[in-house]
């Protein structure tokens, strides 16, 4: 079914080399198949980072030449949180691999504040989670537009107008980042240049995508996106909560992807945020998977 042999052989264990990295590919893509999650997880750029580059360890499970299960565990930021990835093979689970990396991933942090992330989470991911006294953190859905279909459509009020994304304008999204994110759990307290930097400043950052609404000199709303048809983030200020700027806005971008040649988009809610998701969903975006993230302690 997912093309790795289920023999009675114990797996062997090493650590992570450069030329694993196909083999890592296929194990996530198998992961991703069966648990549905973050589709950018199965890339070999986003691997590399979380299982090879500045890693401060990796193990993983082989059975003959296949490879069945992988953690690493890097640091984040000054260094004093350690972050642990994992996956196994779902062919290969209740064989007690994930409590085997889960284990082995905390021990290598050792008294270092741990984080523990993934893209791929299940029920069974959380309970072991929590078996081991850690406390989610974060978590997110994934979900998917298929571009095949038309955008619905949203109209925005006559009177608001929609501009494209400019380094002079920067300063103006960001006002409306800051207005309808600062009282959401988690908000970040960026400056101005930190937030345009984290959101323009990156090869893939899409500025025909990145829009902004605008009623007589008032902004209201803005989407930002990202090549592969990603939406990055949606966000309106109190005062237009409600009156469709969001919906509107999300339905441009996907319209403008579409004709893009883009053949679906993606984007990231947070679950705490209903509401945001309830929109996502009247659109036609559909739960695909779930990430999080978990940390020890209190």
């Amino acid at each position: 079914m997912y093309g790795v042999r289920v023999t009675a052989t114990e797996p062997t264990w090493r650590a992570i080399s450069e030329p694993d990295l196909p083999s890592l590919v296929a194990l996530t893509k198998r992961v991703l198949t069966e648990d549905g999650g973050l589709p950018l997880a199965g890339d070999e750029p986003f691997l590399r980072r979380r299982y090879l580059d500045a890693v401060i360890a990796s193990t993983a499970a082989f059975v003959d030449a296949d490879l069945v299960a992988a953690a690493a565990v890097r640091s984040v930021g000054d260094g004093t949180i350690a972050a642990a990835v994992g996956m196994v093979d779902p062919v290969w689970r209740g064989r007690g691999l994930g409590g085997q990396l889960l284990d082995w991933a905390l021990t290598q942090a050792g008294d270092v504040p741990v984080r523990i992330e993934t893209e791929t989470l299940t029920p069974a991911a959380d309970a072991l989670m929590r078996d081991r006294g850690l406390r989610r953190t974060f978590a997110e859905d994934v979900m998917r537009f298929d571009l095949a279909q038309e955008p619905p459509t949203v109209r925005l009020p006559a009177d608001v107008t929609l501009t494209e994304w400019s380094s002079e304008l920067g300063e103006r999204f960001f006002g409306v980042y800051e207005a309808a994110f600062r009282e959401r759990p988690g908000f970040p307290g960026w400056s101005a240049g930190q937030w345009i930097e984290w959101i323009s400043d990156d090869e893939d950052f899409a500025p025909e995508w990145t829009l902004l609404a605008t009623r007589e000199g008032t902004d209201l709303g803005f989407v930002a996106s990202a090549r592969g048809a990603w939406i990055v983030q949606v966000g309106t200020t109190p005062g237009a909560r409600g009156t469709g700027i969001g919906a509107a806005l999300t339905a441009e971008a996907l319209r403008r992807m579409r004709a893009g040649g883009e053949s679906e988009a993606l984007l990231d809610v947070n679950v705490d945020n209903p509401g945001a998701a309830r929109v996502y969903e009247r659109l036609g975006f559909a739960r695909i998977g779930r990430r999080a993230r978990y940390e020890r302690g209190d």
